[in-house]
């Protein structure tokens, strides 16, 4: 399939960028830098370390489709590779979702390789690997495709800066959007009320997908509850990259 060759080219050019060992070097040192300063916290070193690892496996991968997915798009425009691609039979729709899927399979890669190096730190630290650290970085890798859909769709119509600011916020927004209801109860007037409620539906629950606190503390996750998230993921996914591809296919490629 002519996708899964874009997304192929997509992976290896993702893999030549230097800022990927940047990237998993930095990941690396947070997270053993998490075992050397744990003794500082008495008798919850183990703890430290699992918060820390875990949130240094989100962050990372966050950044490294921001860093590298928002100038894709635009270096690939001006190198005349996107012209080239396009003149050939490959459609915009096949573009879009071949470079999405070559970005989620970067991602996947290096939360993959980042959650090994923690899930070793935190078996040096004495503590043991549970499910909920496993399910964490499943969910991790969840909310890495959802940050990729939204990064593609703002890459559509805008360029790399814009994109990044865009992406970012809306990440950071995700993480608060419950918020939002609380805040529009509290304010007063309809039209308040509808702005937070309607950014809050369309905004990602990216919290949803964030486990670490029950990681840390060995909490009981509610039952089904894996399975609703990963719809919910798969479905906003999906409905993103649907926009991208209807806004894509609208613009003029120069």
């Amino acid at each position: 399939m002519r996708v899964i060759a874009l997304a192929k080219f997509t992976l290896k050019s993702y893999l030549q960028e230097k800022v990927l060992l940047v990237v998993m070097i930095f990941a690396a040192l947070l997270m053993l830098s998490s075992y050397v300063l744990s003794p500082l916290a008495v008798g919850a070193q183990q703890k430290v370390v699992v918060d820390i690892g875990l949130a240094a496996i989100s962050i990372f991968a966050v950044a490294l489709i921001v860093l590298l997915g928002a100038g894709s798009f635009h270096l690939e425009k001006e190198r005349g590779i996107l012209r080239a691609l396009l003149a050939k039979p490959i459609s915009r729709v096949e573009f879009v979702l071949g470079k999405y899927a070559g970005t989620v399979a970067m991602v996947s890669i290096v939360v993959v390789l980042m959650a090994g190096v923690h899930m070793l730190v935190v078996t040096l630290s004495g503590a043991e690997v549970t499910n909920n650290m496993l399910i964490a970085v499943f969910l991790t890798l969840l909310e890495g495709a959802v940050v990729t859909a939204l990064l593609t769709l703002f890459s559509s119509f805008t360029s790399p800066v814009l994109g990044s600011f865009f992406t970012i916020s809306s990440v950071v927004a995700g993480h608060f959007s419950s918020d939002l209801l609380a805040f529009a109860d509290r304010m007063g007037g309809t039209a308040p009320k509808l702005v937070a409620g309607g950014a809050y539906y369309l905004l990602p629950n990216l919290e949803l997908l964030n486990v670490r606190s029950e990681a840390v503390h060995a909490l009981a996750l509610p039952a089904g509850f894996v399975g609703t998230v990963t719809l919910y993921a798969v479905a906003y996914a999906a409905v993103v990259l649907y926009l991208a591809t209807v806004i894509f296919r609208a613009r003029e490629v120069s």
